[in-house]
């Protein structure tokens, strides 16, 4: 059979969120030590995915980039990256499905400062694979007879793998001497398809930490801000009734920063390649003709139900969650408070109940402290939290999230009791569970040339007339009455018309 002009029937299935870690040892100077670690960020850059029967390849590489203070109290940064390879194992992944990593979460872990620096980043992926379950090598179906004459499915249209840049601007009074770390994530809110295009709009959330010399004196400084982000991105082989099921991803590893003083302001210029990912699905409408009669010409069709996910909406949501956490009896109270930094988010679970949408999830955080006898104390905290919004709509799942903090607050009470305050920002996909009749198995005979036969067999549509049956062969009624006698002149359907051409 002839693949060319083919159409791939698929469907989305979310698979099981895949966990894994890596450990990254950071060399330093041997004769720099590390008083006190102010910011520990990782990232994942790279990334490649290669899908085979029954299982799926993800690979890329982990890059951290650590600031701290040393016992100069000089503030310095270190980077490294490691590799990663990572395998999915599914029954359903196919060699010519398409795998989309739609989230990546990522929580760094600091396991030793003493010498070598080491750090653990536990990641978190939830693939969404689209499968393709059938191959229809014709465009229409004409001539021939089939167990079903509509067929309503989805296909993917095309595949996504592009970037684009955006660049902001940071302004400050003082003037920097050295740029120590900046963070960003990007967080989308509407994505429009058009024909051979898309335009994309959301926001860019940046924290840039600096350090300024003013009257001899070292002082590091941060910048937080967001930005409104609109770009048209060139997709070939989109098609504006298609819709976009797209991942985002601020590629860290290309950053370009530039500091320049203008008007007596130190003006920091920070160009960002975000990374698309993902696929557009497109709805199509397969019309079957099924009135035409030959056994050679049959077309078999096996019919599955499938379950898949529509995108119906995307909505954002802000919220301050708190709590506390207490020392215990063998660590020393706590005289002042550093800093908390290292602030990592997670949604663990999601759920639907009464029409409100519940997210569970866990804040982690690096503290740093001065204990009673004036040490440098490090601690990892684990705030989790549970936060409930309205969904006006029923039937509804919420599969893909993103979370970031925008804001931290840290005190400490009586010395044993630490206070934690967090505001989130989340942006949610939200999908509706449906259930589809998809081509499972297609089998197609031989195609009908006219100039083969002498006679053809109609099937008679219900209620049909001699007229509406005259028209659609073209043949006159005399020729259909010589072979076919005592035929009523409104038709029951499904009487064998014999026409001879």
């Amino acid at each position: 059979m002839e693949n060319t002009d083919s159409i791939l029937v698929s469907y989305a299935k979310n698979l099981t969120k895949q966990n894994f870690n890596s450990t990254i040892s950071l060399s330093i100077d041997s004769n720099v030590n590390i008083k006190t670690i102010l910011n520990v960020d990782s990232f994942i850059y790279d990334e490649k995915v290669e899908c085979a029967n029954g299982k799926a390849i993800i690979s890329g590489k982990i890059g951290v980039k650590v600031l701290y203070i040393d016992t100069d109290n000089m503030t310095n940064t270190v980077a490294d990256s490691t590799t990663f390879s990572e395998t999915i194992l599914d029954e359903s992944i196919t060699a010519d499905g398409h795998l989309n990593v739609a989230d990546i979460s990522l929580v760094n872990t600091i396991l030793s400062s003493d010498g070598n620096l080491k750090i653990n980043v536990d990641v978190s992926i939830y693939p969404v694979l689209y499968i393709n379950v059938g191959l229809n090598t014709k465009n229409n179906f004409e001539n021939m007879i089939v167990k079903k004459s509509e067929i309503d499915t989805s296909t993917i249209s095309c595949v996504v793998d592009s970037n684009f840049e955006y660049t902001l601007n940071f302004e400050t009074k003082d003037g920097i001497s050295k740029i120590l770390s900046y963070n960003a994530y990007f967080c989308p809110n509407e994505i429009t398809a058009y024909d051979e295009y898309a335009v994309v709009e959301g926001k860019m959330f940046a924290r840039l930490v600096y350090e300024t010399n003013k009257d001899d004196t070292n002082e590091i400084k941060e910048l937080s801000d967001s930005f409104s982000v609109k770009s048209e991105l060139p997709i070939a082989g989109l098609t504006k009734d298609a819709v976009l099921d797209l991942s985002f991803n601020l590629n860290k590893n290309k950053d370009a920063l530039s500091t320049e003083m203008e008007d007596g302001n130190s003006v920091v210029t920070v160009t960002n390649t975000i990374c698309v990912y993902g696929v557009a699905v497109k709805p199509i409408s397969i019309d079957v003709v099924d009135d035409m009669y030959s056994t050679d010409n049959e077309v078999e069709l096996t019919l599955t139900t499938r379950e898949f996910n529509t995108q119906i909406r995307r909505e954002k949501v802000q919220e301050t969650i708190s709590g506390e956490i207490s020392l215990t009896e063998s660590e020393p109270a706590i005289d002042d408070v550093l800093c908390n930094l290292n602030i990592s988010p997670e949604i663990t679970n999601t759920y639907i109940k009464d029409g409100t949408l519940y997210l569970e999830g866990i804040v982690t955080s690096h503290l740093t402290y001065l204990d009673e006898n004036k040490a440098c104390q490090h601690k990892q905290t684990e705030l989790p939290f549970v936060i409930n919004t309205k969904i006006e709509l029923a039937n509804l799942s919420c599969v893909h999230t993103s979370i970031s903090v925008l804001d931290n607050k840290v005190k400490a009470r009586r010395g044993t009791i630490i206070e934690l305050e967090y505001t989130l920002h989340i942006n949610l996909a939200i999908y509706q569970n449906s259930t589809r009749e998809l081509i499972d198995n297609i089998s197609i005979g031989k195609a009908v040339d006219f100039s083969e036969y002498d006679y053809q067999i109609y099937l008679a549509k219900p209620n049909e007339t001699m007229w509406e049956l005259c028209k659609r062969t073209k043949v006159t009624p005399e020729d259909i009455l010589k072979l076919n006698k005592n035929l009523p002149e409104v038709l029951l359907g499904g009487e064998k018309i014999i026409i001879k051409r």
